[in-house]
């Protein structure tokens, strides 16, 4: 409960909280702690107005003061064990400061940009949390760090030993974690929430239940939009890292088997996906593929940082690497090789698999071949497997084996070719965990078992597109195979429809994305007299824009009053064709001249490779045009510099 006065508001727990609330001062958004029961009237007075939410998400500080970010929507996603997962389906922002806070002019208008920004950046379907079960760690994390202590800890210590890694709105979260410190009971305030994907399903095979559940995690200190968040930063955080887990789970209430043994028990196997760690960027300039720059010298480090860390949670690590060995990403695959030549740990081991040429031709079979290679580490490193307690199936109980190493997969993106080989990986664990569990025999597979494979396939399809969604702002591709074993054409042509989506949204609409990250996590933080926002394009972008509008208008237009009374009448057709190639030629324009302005390029934080905008002639020119009239010399000079232009990442932002 949420309780708005003239000078305060108040946030009061439904349970857990031991009488304990918080309380926000409007003027100064300062936080502090107040028992109630040692508060006599302090809370007498009848509130302006009060709202309900299911949990706190966190706060932020904006231009005109705090703002509490409110979980408002939730459905249940699943179970772990005893405990319930929710998924977050709304949000509310809510402002704190007192009304008498304002700001205007331009930093109004900034403030109502950050504000949509916000929103944008909460409005993604993958959020996730529980409220008694450390939904950051996997299970095997859980274990190591709280031995025989329950998961089903009282709510006020979870955040406490949560996987700051996974913790993804612990920005949000700081002004609660500091002002909870020093209470027993407040922390109950504090909800851990995941971004990511989760799904549990139940299972019936053999006479024997339980739930199958995948959980991917995304990391949050180098996250984004694909081609603004790209490699590795210099504390060896990597872009689009994510763990994701998959528990096969006895301890489910909904869990049943003749076979006592298989009681409270569950069993669980991470990978890790992550961008290549080395400093490398795709740059967009409106060419379907982006410009890629790749700097090895300035890599080491990075790569040694993020594998060292890796190797240090997960104790081993395989890094399979799935890029292409020829022609655009060849220059990716050599780098990564060389680094791991050079990282030389033992506990380190590095695979390339060209995934396009393998499997080309349809011919996706040949994964088989990556998985052989595997075989060996898979054995080693094994699986976590847990026996709890069969009377209150707590998260203590005996370790039966851990697991002892992992696979981190990438491609390009960490998406598609990535989300296949997790799939398989996971169905070669899966088909063992049962067999050693007695549920399979030592022949059966989970092809035997249509229902169960085509839940499998449906939930890695699932979790595919979640990941996807959230870093390129599209479902993921080759989903077909994922869902069926079985590449189609259909598939193929749903991955070009795909694939044209994220070309428009990479070039025109990925730099609010960014900004929208950016501010959610605290990589940029609002302060007066900034004016991020300003716009200051030249007369010629705005005849340039201007004229795309009135380009679709006509276009429209024309779709519902065709000209001659029908569609392929000549005089409509020629009428169409003529926008169509007056959008062209902007089209060229903006590509030849105007990428820096007109390209949605983030705004909040500085981003090195956008070109730097020249307007030494403001005069509108077009580049088709000023070749048709222009004297020979000019058209020499033309020809020379698209001989020599070169696409200036070096600069900075303008």
């Amino acid at each position: 409960m949420h309780s708005f006065y003239p000078s305060t508001v108040t946030v009061e727990a439904s349970r857990g909280a031991g009488g304990e609330h918080l309380v926000i001062d409007r003027n100064n958004g300062k936080i502090t702690v107040v028992n109630t029961a040692n508060s006599v009237g302090a809370f007498a007075a009848a509130p302006q107005r009060t709202m309900s939410a299911h949990g706190v998400m966190g706060m932020i500080n904006l231009l005109r003061g705090p703002y509490l970010v409110l979980i408002t929507g939730r459905e249940v996603a699943g179970t772990i064990g005893l405990s319930t997962v929710y998924r977050v389906t709304e949000t509310r922002v809510v402002k704190v400061a007192a009304d008498s806070r304002v700001v205007s002019g331009t930093d109004a208008f900034d403030e109502s940009t950050y504000l949509r920004l916000l929103h944008k950046g909460l409005s993604a379907e993958s959020f996730f949390f529980s409220y008694d079960f450390d939904l950051t760690s996997s299970l095997e994390r859980q274990q190591q760090k709280r031995a025989d202590t329950p998961v089903c800890l009282a709510s006020s210590a979870m955040y406490k030993t949560a996987n700051d890694e996974f913790f993804f709105n612990k920005y949000l979260s700081e002004p609660l974690i500091e002002a909870v410190a020093d209470s027993s009971n407040a922390g109950v305030f504090v909800l851990p929430v995941i971004h990511g994907f989760f799904d549990c399903k139940h299972v019936i095979i053999k006479g024997t239940s339980f739930n199958y559940v995948l959980v991917t995690r995304r990391g949050r200190k180098r996250q984004g939009t694909r081609y603004f968040s790209r490699g590795a930063d210099e504390d060896g955080n990597v872009s689009n890292f994510a763990e994701t887990e998959q528990i096969v789970d006895f301890a489910a209430s909904n869990a049943a088997s003749i076979n006592r043994e298989l009681e409270g028990l569950q069993m669980s196997y991470v990978q890790l996906r992550g961008s290549i760690p080395i400093v490398w960027a795709q740059v967009i300039n409106m060419r379907y593929v982006p410009t890629l720059k790749v700097d090895i010298d300035a890599s080491r480090d990075r790569f040694n940082k993020h594998m060292n860390r890796i190797i240090s949670t997960y104790n081993e690590v395989v890094a399979v690497n799935l890029v292409n060995k020829v022609k655009y990403e060849k220059p990716m695959g050599d780098g990564f090789a060389q680094l791991s030549r050079e990282f030389n740990n033992p506990r380190y081991h590095y695979t390339h698999f060209d995934f396009h040429k393998e499997c080309s031709k349809m011919r996706w079979d040949r994964i088989s071949i990556l998985m052989d290679e595997l075989a060996e580490y898979n054995t080693r490193f094994g699986y976590f497997k847990v026996k709890r307690n069969t009377k209150d199936h707590s998260m203590g109980g005996e370790a039966l084996h851990l697991q002892t190493g992992v696979v981190r997969s990438n491609c390009m993106d960490c998406l598609d070719r990535t989300n296949v080989v997790q799939s398989e990986l996971a169905r070669v664990i899966l088909t063992r965990q049962l067999r050693e569990s007695g549920v399979f025999s030592s022949t059966d597979v989970i092809s035997n078992f249509p229902e169960m494979m085509s839940m499998m396939n449906n939930l890695w399809a699932d979790n595919a597109d979640a990941v996807s969604c959230a870093y390129s702002g599209t479902g993921a591709l080759k989903t077909d195979f994922t869902r069926t074993g079985e590449r189609s054409k259909l598939g193929a042509l749903q991955d070009g429809r795909n694939s044209v989506e994220r070309y428009f949204r990479g070039n025109f609409f990925d730099g609010d994305r960014q900004d929208a990250t950016d501010l959610l996590l605290g990589k940029f933080k609002p302060k007066s007299g900034m004016h991020p926002f300003t716009d200051n394009l030249s007369l010629e972008s705005k005849a340039l824009v201007g004229t795309v509008y009135i380009s679709i208008f006509m276009l429209i237009y024309a779709f519902f009053f065709p000209r001659g009374g029908h569609w392929f009448c000549t005089s409509n057709f020629l009428f169409v064709t003529s926008w169509v190639m007056v959008l062209a030629l902007v089209f060229w324009t903006v590509k030849d001249k105007h990428t820096g302005e007109l390209l949605n390029w983030p705004r909040l934080s500085a981003y090195p490779f956008r070109p730097v905008v020249l307007r030494a002639n403001s005069a509108i020119s077009l580049p088709l045009v000023d070749r048709l009239f222009s004297s020979a010399a000019t058209k020499a000079s033309l020809r020379n510099d698209d001989i020599k232009k070169a696409w200036p990442t070096d600069k900075k932002k303008a």
